[in-house]
């Protein structure tokens, strides 16, 4: 049961990393940003997919990385 989790989690992270690097980077202007993007949904309308799935792999390791410490503690 261990041994699973153990490569689950080494797979998710892997997963993680790949899909953090393949975001496209975005310039800011911080006296900008703060003011004329609150509430809007601009950040998710350029590659929704491949940022919904880095916050599903983000949260299924997270879960994962709890599972893990609850199992392994006695």
């Amino acid at each position: 049961m261990i041994d699973i989790l153990i490569v689950l989690a080494i797979i998710l992270s892997l997963a993680l990393i790949v899909l953090v690097t393949i975001q496209p980077r975005q310039n800011q202007l911080f006296s900008m940003d703060a003011t004329s993007n609150i509430g809007k949904p601009s950040y998710w309308q350029s590659n929704t997919l491949v940022k919904v799935l880095t916050l599903l792999v983000s949260l299924a390791l997270f879960i994962l990385l709890l599972t893990f410490m609850v199992i392994t503690y006695k």
